[in-house]
């Protein structure tokens, strides 16, 4: 047991770390009394950076249907760093590196897709009525006693870097590759707002376009999230300053993938996660975070989901482990 909880350290901490679905998740979320998986509008204050990690680790329920290859499981490593360009712009960039494993023949593994996502940060001020630019003022806070409400447009795209030709069996396999083959694009809009003593709110919904490679084209995502932040425990000058309990809703619909022009079967669906989850944060001069989340697939409609085998939806367990550092 001690060696497996050394390896998950070593694996978050020095591996180069693709983005959702096939290929994991990402998060502009960081530091203490944000959510995990949805989407912070918060942006950095000029000059500053976080160097944050990321791994999660899927185990896929195995269907009698597909044995003996079986997807088995899929582990995604994210390295990311943001960097506040103005108070209200905060420019991230992620790297990816992705491992996946079929039962008999064997796994594919490495780097994915790299990711440039920007942050453009703006607040609702109830005392002046109007909507501006994050300021100085607005940017690496505590929500505790602000009553503006925080939102964000963010925007990005990845750069197509890793392997997308690996065989497993003679065969090529899209959704086991570490990487897309070709570009993909987000759109998004995220909102927060304190609500009441230690409670605070963030939502989020999202657009991700995956584009055509050699007549192969992942099914289109949409994505809505709300999370509920509570502090659970506080104390700045202590050697844990704050520990915040995590529930989230996460709302994923995938279209169908699609070979040629024609629509695949036994591909995409409708998916509602419960995901619970904590953040503890560290002081000065560590300023860091560390959250842990778990997400389960409550509700679901699946295309042909007698036919279907690891694909979202149908996680026997997802887990979430994060580490963040503020500069």
């Amino acid at each position: 047991m001690k060696r497996s909880a050394m390896l998950v350290i070593v694996l978050l901490l020095f591996m180069p770390l693709t983005v959702r679905a096939h290929h994991g998740g990402i998060s502009l979320a960081m530091g203490p009394g944000s959510p995990m998986e949805t989407n912070s509008p918060l942006t950095l204050p000029r000059g500053a950076f976080v160097i944050s990690s990321r791994i999660e680790h899927v185990e896929w329920k195995k269907r009698t249907f597909t044995e003996p290859i079986n997807k088995d499981s899929f582990t995604f490593f994210n390295m990311g760093l943001s960097y506040g360009i103005t108070p209200f712009l905060t420019g991230n960039l992620f790297l990816p590196y992705n491992v996946k494993r079929q039962d008999d023949l064997g796994k594919t593994r490495g780097i994915g897709d790299v990711k440039f996502l920007f942050n453009l940060g703006f607040n609702y001020d109830p005392q002046i009525k109007g909507i501006r630019l994050n300021t100085d003022q607005d940017t690496a806070i505590t929500l505790e006693g602000v009553k503006k409400t925080y939102l964000s447009v963010f925007a990005g795209a990845t750069l197509p870097t890793g392997k997308n030709r690996k065989e497993l069996g003679g065969e090529i396999d899209p959704g086991m590759q570490p990487g897309f083959g070709s570009p993909s694009y987000t759109l998004g809009f995220s909102a927060t707002r304190q609500l009441t003593g230690p409670l605070t709110l963030a939502a989020d919904t999202s657009y991700d376009i995956f584009t055509r490679k050699d007549r192969f084209k992942f099914g289109n995502e949409w994505r809505a999230n709300l999370a509920g932040i509570y502090e659970l425990y506080g104390k700045p000058e202590g050697l844990i300053s704050k520990v915040d309990g995590i529930i989230e809703l996460n709302l994923l619909h995938i279209a169908r993938d699609e070979e040629g022009r024609e629509k695949q079967r036994a591909t995409g669906g409708t998916i509602l996660y419960l995901s619970p989850g904590f953040r503890v944060s560290f002081p000065k001069p560590l300023n860091g975070s560390f959250g842990l989340m778990l997400k389960f697939p409550t509700l679901k409609n699946l295309n042909e989901k007698g036919e279907q085998q690891g694909a979202e939806g149908l996680e026997k367990v997802r887990a979430i482990v994060t580490l963040s550092f503020y500069f």
